[in-house]
């Protein structure tokens, strides 16, 4: 991810934190790592996408119900 990329990502990330409620800092870090895990869902289903979703803490579900292929299908990649 470029600076470019980043900077757009924190934009993004402070209206989502602002919605939430409890401490800023615990928001923000929630409303950065879901802005995160939106930007990798818009690559491409590779196995190092993949692998990148599953550690930045995007669920097997979400990414099965994102790219539309099932659990197995995933296990194959």
């Amino acid at each position: 991810m470029n600076y470019k990329q980043t900077k757009d990502m924190m934009r993004k990330a402070v209206p989502l934190a602002r919605k939430m409620e409890g401490d800023w800092n615990i928001r923000m870090s929630m409303a950065l790592k879901e802005m995160v895990i939106r930007h990798y869902l818009t690559l491409p289903l590779e196995k190092e996408n993949l692998q990148l979703l599953l550690t930045k803490g995007a669920s097997m579900r979400r990414i099965c119900k994102h790219y539309g292929v099932s659990h197995h299908q995933l296990k194959t990649l």
